[in-house]
């Protein structure tokens, strides 16, 4: 498995590891290392490679060629991704050589960033590429590079996967690819799972106390300023955001945010646990709050790993009228859409849902949308590219995805 990242809080990465060692595979995660340093760790049946593949910001000569070639790639077209993307070609280089080493029977990429080192390839499509949205670090050049770079390589690939039916479809109709791609969706695994931390702790809130609560990342386009706008209109809620890294640099500006709107002592910024305890730590709540802006197609199609962890975390669920998950919300009766990036509306929904003392009843959606559903999907996807495979008997432990002794390695 590829993936452009250090691995420790890929949810996703980490299930499927567990899932296609479970089911008889030999199974090796490469991730980038964050430090430039070559690292590895076994457990469960996985091993876990980090490889140097962007230099570390140092006065070094490896750093300084990598700031010309980022300042060089702007004088070229974004879909000449060759060029203005030198990020891919530091991945490929670094992935490739490990690849050649390795000789696997089939390579799972699970960012667009590797996709190019790699042959024999399932790809699994997080996201839309071509529709991402575009703000901080990500420019509409990058979303353009690497869409052209998607384009160029994913018919190339053995099988697509993704993460929802809507993603699927368009996948299928942009790239004219001859099979639908198979869709895993991003669900949490089921079972008595307790956090190692308590939400209302961490917040310094009462039991009787309404709170609202975010979790995932953050930037502008995840319209979190507007959840945070909307406590001046529910003067009794407190706001409690969970996110990664921890502090986010985005934290400031929430906080500036909500001194403006003169509720600063309602909004509370609390670290994340290990993502297998993610719901049992969310479920001290009252209302789950997700105010992502519907400015791209992506986040229009998506159905987050964050939507599945309000449902298991039993929580009420209030959404921005992106498609797929205010649909996804009604159709179940989990909550309320609003109007995204509207302060007001989102504060009525919030009411609406605390004035209903019931939770909703999500046990058959747990099941339904759990990972331990989504095994089988996951193993169906490599049907004629490898043999031995077989859906597991063994329930799926929990302890095959808490990797707190990683987490404590970023």
């Amino acid at each position: 498995m590829l993936v452009n990242n250090a691995i420790t809080h890929d949810a996703r990465v980490l299930k499927s590891a567990a899932t296609l060692a479970r089911a008889g595979a030999e199974v090796i995660v490469l991730g980038a290392a964050t430090d430039g340093r070559r690292w590895r760790a076994d457990f469960d049946g996985v091993t876990y490679l980090r490889l140097p593949v962007l230099p570390p910001r140092a006065v070094t000569g490896a750093y300084a060629a990598w700031a010309v070639r980022r300042r060089a790639a702007r004088l070229s077209a974004p879909t000449a991704w060759r060029r203005s993307l030198p990020a891919a070609r530091y991945y490929q280089r670094s992935f490739t050589a490990a690849l050649e080493q390795l000789q696997p029977d089939v390579v799972h990429v699970h960012d667009i960033h590797p996709l190019e080192a790699a042959v024999r390839v399932v790809y699994d499509a997080h996201e839309y590429v071509p529709g991402l949205a575009v703000g901080g670090a990500r420019t509409q050049r990058a979303v353009d590079g690497w869409a052209a770079l998607e384009s160029e390589f994913i018919r190339r690939a053995d099988r697509v996967i993704t993460v929802a039916p809507g993603i699927a479809a368009v996948l299928r109709d942009t790239y004219g690819l001859t099979e639908l791609p198979h869709v895993v969706y991003n669900a949490p695994v089921a079972g008595d799972i307790t956090s190692p931390k308590s939400l209302r702790a961490e917040a310094g809130v009462g039991a009787d106390v309404p709170l609202a609560v975010y979790s995932g990342a953050l930037s502008a386009a995840r319209g979190v300023e507007t959840a945070v706008a909307a406590l001046a209109h529910v003067p009794a809620v407190h706001l409690v955001v969970v996110t990664v890294p921890f502090p986010h640099p985005f934290a400031a500006h929430l906080r500036t945010v909500a001194e403006q709107v003169g509720a600063g002592e309602r909004l509370h910024l609390a670290p994340p646990v290990p993502s297998v305890a993610v719901p049992a730590y969310l479920s001290e709540a009252d209302v789950a709050v997700s105010p992502i802006l519907p400015i791209s197609s992506s986040y229009d199609m998506a159905l987050p790993n964050k939507l599945f962890e309000f449902v298991h975390a039993g929580l009420p669920i209030v959404v921005s009228d992106c498609k797929a998950m205010a649909a996804f919300v009604a159709e179940h009766g989990l909550g309320r859409s609003f109007h995204a990036g509207d302060a007001v509306d989102l504060a009525r929904a919030i009411e609406a849902v605390l004035a209903d003392s019931a939770r909703p009843d999500t046990s058959a959606l747990r099941r339904e949308f759990s990972w331990q559903t989504q095994e089988a999907r996951l193993i169906a996807a490599y049907d004629g590219l490898t043999t031995g495979l077989v859906v597991p008997s063994e329930p799926f432990s929990t302890d095959e995805v808490s990797l707190e002794w990683l987490a404590e390695l970023v």
